[in-house]
């Protein structure tokens, strides 16, 4: 191994520059692979300085290229550096450009690129990536690179990486220290690596190399054991994540944008994104995550687009730079953070700026997401608290309490019965401090929004006992808002309310004022929300994914400010059923069992009755090679016929579709058009058929449901409530 010996009497210098951590067994068992002349897998993952930039040529005169063959002629390289990208986009690239290639030895460098990522993400992005090395089926050895700048100036990336590398017990070589210290001896300039501030040159290329030979040397003096993986520094959330790219990269909605745009030169089997010429181009995304950025070039020859995620604030990307000139540039984007840890809208425009009608382009290339965490890992902003005995509780049928929906009796006394999804609390009080309490006979888990003044926080409600949820964090003074809102629907989990407690000198107030409109829909699964939020494929394992609250009905529902009542069930229609009850068994009761009471007409009735039935009545005999019943229509205008009994004075609107029955089975929507005809004829006006032009093959994902509500919005206001 000779061919490391060079620079060694500077190295004895460095013992703070380069460091091997006794735990670090996975690089003492590589390096006795190498003496023992075994092939190995060396893989490097960094920005443009790992390319090889500055050096002729980069790919065999940079510093990995050089590195590799420093080791032997048994190293085998994969070079994942790719120019102008950070941690936060290597984590979505690691899998397919790094773990696939089953390293043994893997050298992080992103000391550069980080210093210019968001400060926010540049923790939990590079300790994801060490976290998915040490992780992975065949953990390689891990060595952290930490560059800096010209001069080791600035230093907070590499900083942290250097943090990052001694909390994981993984060797590092601090470079900008290495170099440092040849220069205080004399025996090299900082000058002569570099020819501009960031990209070191040949020379600076081959004293990296160097230096981690040197580093690597040391690795064969310790021969401790190697630990589990230690507790993380900055979160989880880039260890999960999602990348929405070619293909993938599909809006629901798009206005002015077109495939096209720069792909990454260096980033392989790119696919154009999509880019925009027009002030008015728009498109929206369907995303996932707690955190959602936008990957996208930036030159002098961009212009910038700004985006949202869901209701939130616009945010700049930034296309224009002025200082890249003649060379494009690459930059990860957040545009939402600390989001709820499930699927979410993002929308895209071009920034009306100083370049409106100028023509230039601006593009995207892809959608990064983070934070679509197991259940296990999900946090919430409750803790759960031992039962109290209830004293100072407020008790769930306070008259100050205001109920939306169809809510029984609980099973205690004075408590409430939470079953279909939709149903909602409204409440105003004062102080810092809220408590919640339920209990649940029911196996499942129920799933809630908390809207404490504005700001929505999940909250899972185990079934089969009673819990107390406190507000982990305090209020602060004065009037606050309460919405307790159950997202899931009702055959999965019910839940009873019994009260909520105020910090000591809180007061409960007035409620809310109602609502001046009032929306009362029945449906099966598309109405339920099912399925709305999943990540992949349909699945009923983790409930909190379907969200009933972000079903077309109860958006459509907000789009109107109206009170929204979701009588919703999945599986079930009105002659053909997946489980075991149909509708017009169930439809009046306050809970989708034969055993729960029926309910009696609302106090106050909805001003518009809305029913969407007919995908199980077709989906379920069409699954055994079966046609729709031939009395499909009879029974489902008698289903109306109990409907108008029960609401005399409502608007009724038939609906049709959000999945593909009706466009199947002919049945359906004639059906529908003859219960309208037929009501008509005896003389009843009020009576609506509208059929969704929006759909999905599988259970709809909310931006389905967001272009129904959006459809039945604009035909509300234009048809039924003029």
């Amino acid at each position: 191994m000779k061919h490391w010996t060079k620079g060694l009497a500077v190295a004895a210098t460095l013992t703070l520059a380069a460091t091997a951590h006794a735990a670090d067994t996975r690089l003492q068992a590589v390096m006795k692979k190498l003496d023992a002349g075994e092939p190995i897998t060396l893989a490097t993952v960094g920005g443009s300085i790992t390319t090889g930039y500055a050096a002729t040529p980069p790919r065999e005169q940079g510093w990995a290229a050089l590195l590799a063959k420093s080791l032997g002629p048994k190293v085998k390289l994969v070079n994942a550096g790719i120019s102008g990208t950070d941690s936060a986009a290597a984590v979505q690239r690691l899998q397919a450009q790094v773990l696939d290639a089953a390293p043994d030895l893997v050298v992080v460098e992103f000391g550069v690129n980080d210093q210019w990522l968001d400060p926010a993400v540049r923790g939990s992005s590079y300790e994801a990536i060490l976290r998915k090395l040490l992780a992975a089926k065949k953990p390689p050895a891990v060595v952290v690179l930490g560059l800096t700048q010209q001069g080791n100036q600035p230093r907070d990336a590499t900083d942290l990486q250097l943090k990052l590398a001694a909390h994981y017990g993984l060797t590092a070589l601090d470079f900008g220290a290495w170099m440092q210290a040849r220069v205080a001896a004399g025996t090299d300039r900082w000058a002569a690596l570099y020819d501009e501030p960031v990209h070191p040159n040949g020379i600076g290329h081959q004293r990296i190399a160097q230096a981690l030979g040197e580093t690597l040397r040391t690795a064969t003096s310790s021969n401790a054991v190697t630990t589990a993986l230690p507790s993380p520094l900055h979160g989880r959330a880039h260890e999960f994540t999602r990348l929405l790219m070619n293909d993938a990269l599909k809006p629901y909605q798009n206005s002015g944008f077109s495939r096209g745009g720069e792909v990454h030169p260096e980033w392989t089997g790119q696919q154009p994104g999509w880019q925009a010429k027009t002030d008015d181009a728009e498109a929206r995304f369907l995303v996932w995550g707690s955190e959602v950025a936008v990957f996208h070039a930036e030159s002098e020859h961009y212009r910038n687009l700004e985006a949202r995620v869901d209701d939130g604030p616009w945010g700049t990307l930034r296309g224009h730079v002025p200082e890249r000139k003649g060379y494009l540039g690459w930059h990860y984007t957040v545009v939402g953070r600390d989001l709820e840890p499930t699927a979410h809208l993002l929308q895209v425009r071009v920034k009306r700026d100083e370049w409106v009608g100028s023509g230039r382009p601006a593009s995207l290339l892809a959608i990064m997401s983070a934070g679509i965490v197991p259940p296990a890992l999900r946090t919430s902003a409750f803790q759960q608290e031992p039962p109290s005995n209830r004293m100072g509780q407020i008790p769930a049928d306070d008259a100050r309490l205001r109920w939306v929906g169809r809510i029984a009796a609980g099973a205690l006394s004075s408590s409430k019965l939470l079953a279909w999804s939709g149903s909602e609390l409204r409440a105003r009080f004062t102080g810092r401090e809220l408590s919640l309490e339920f209990s649940s006979t029911h196996w499942g888990t129920s799933h809630f929004t908390v809207e404490i003044d504005g700001r929505a926080l999940p909250l899972a409600v185990p079934g089969k006992g009673l819990t107390v949820w406190r507000l982990r964090e305090p209020l602060a003074d004065g009037e606050h808002t309460l919405r307790l809102i159950k997202r899931t629907e009702a055959s999965m989990a019910e839940a009873s309310f019994h009260g909520l407690r105020l910090a000591e000198g809180g007061r409960l107030l007035d409620p809310p004022p109602p609502r001046a409109l009032k929306l009362e829909f029945y449906g099966d699964s598309i109405t339920a929300g099912a399925c709305n939020g999943d990540v992949n494929d349909d699945q009923y394992d983790d409930l909190y994914y379907h969200d009933g609250t972000r079903a077309y009905g109860a958006l459509t529902a907000t789009k109107l400010d109206a009170d929204y009542v979701g009588i919703a069930v999945s599986g079930i229609g009105v002659t053909a059923t997946w489980n075991e009850l149909l509708m017009p068994q169930v439809w009046n009761r306050y809970a989708p069992r034969l055993d729960a009471a029926q309910a009696p007409p609302d106090a106050r009735a909805p001003d518009v009755v809305l029913a969407n039935l007919g995908q199980n009545d077709h989906g379920f005999p069409a699954s055994k090679g079966q046609r729709i019943a031939p009395d499909f229509a009879p029974r489902y205008l008698a289903f109306v016929r109990g409907l108008r009994a029960r609401y005399p004075n409502a608007k009724l609107v038939l609906l049709a579709g959000g999945m593909t029955a009706w466009k199947d089975e002919p049945a359906i929507p004639r059906a529908l058009q003859q219960v309208v005809a037929t009501l008509r004829g005896e003389g009843d006006a009020r009576v609506w058929t509208y059929t969704f032009q929006a759909f999905a093959y599988a259970h709809p994902r909310i931006d389905v449901h967001a272009q129904m509500a959006d459809e039945l919005t604009r035909f509300l206001q234009t048809e039924v409530l003029k």
